[in-house]
């Protein structure tokens, strides 16, 4: 991926927690201006770390970055508080569906607006145009919405800010299928129609795969692989560990792995 075309450029940082334990171990990302890129891994890998490193979230978990940099465009924003970034444009969606469950959904909406005064009622109208399951139940309290709607309305509610770099961490967890598939169609167009980069933190590999065109593969805090989805999907490794297909296509259990030892040169 051309670095020069980044929004989001990521550059060999370390993150560590209460200024012992490190997390993050020389991670490099680029997102392109534009573009969806996908951070895939196990549970535990680092990625929503990685995620609250770039929102300044670290700071509220004693988490700091101390090596590298991150750089959003051109400037550099990692030793800035969470406010201050996301007056900058990055606005992260965090996983678990945190809406405020006392208000409406559209007074959830206009909580995400705060950000940006003037042009409420414009945005508001957007939001309801990619949801329209939102404008229906805009006088719902959030907290009575199924979870799919819930994550529709932090999604909404994210896109009032105006971002100019979403980060979504998890969309899909906890969701039905259908919800998920519905979910990340609007995802592609806000990416499309928009044109709002998205940084895309996702379990599901298969589906990360097929929306993102860009990908990279975190373990153990560092990133051990990064390629277009194309070719990912392709990889023996993917397959394996990710997408849990063996060679002719079929369910394959951990038990039945026979390359542990290529997935462990991954960690050395």
């Amino acid at each position: 991926m051309a670095e020069n075309d980044s929004i989001l450029k990521i550059n060999n940082i370390e993150v560590r927690y209460h200024e012992v334990i490190l997390v993050l171990k020389g991670v490099s990302i680029a997102v392109p201006h534009g573009g969806i890129v996908a951070l895939l891994g196990a549970n535990g890998a680092g990625k929503s770390t990685t995620l609250k490193a770039i929102s300044g979230l670290l700071h509220h978990e004693e988490g700091e970055v101390t090596d590298g940099s991150i750089e959003f465009v051109g400037e550099r924003i990692h030793k800035l508080g969470a406010e201050q970034i996301s007056k900058r444009g990055i606005i992260q969606i965090i996983e678990g569906r945190r809406v405020f469950e006392h208000l409406t959904v559209e007074e959830n909406l206009m909580v995400g607006g705060h950000l940006r005064p003037g042009g409420l009622k414009e945005r508001l109208d957007i939001v309801y145009h990619y949801f329209p399951r939102l404008k229906e139940r805009r006088n719902v309290q959030a907290g009575f919405v199924s979870g799919g709607e819930q994550q529709m309305c932090v999604i909404g509610r994210a896109m009032m800010a105006k971002p100019k770099l979403m980060l979504l961490d998890e969309p899909s967890m906890g969701l039905a299928p259908l919800l998920i598939k519905e979910i990340f169609e609007i995802i592609q167009r806000l990416n499309r129609e928009e044109k709002i980069p998205i940084l895309l933190v996702e379990q599901n590999v298969k589906l990360a795969l097929t929306v993102a065109p860009y990908a990279y593969v975190m373990e153990n805090g560092r990133i051990v692989m990064d390629d277009t989805s194309e070719r990912l999907k392709e990889n023996p490794d993917i397959r394996d560990f990710y997408l849990g297909l063996t060679d002719v296509g079929g369910r394959k259990s951990f038990r039945d792995v026979k390359h542990y030892k290529r997935r462990k040169r991954w960690l050395t």
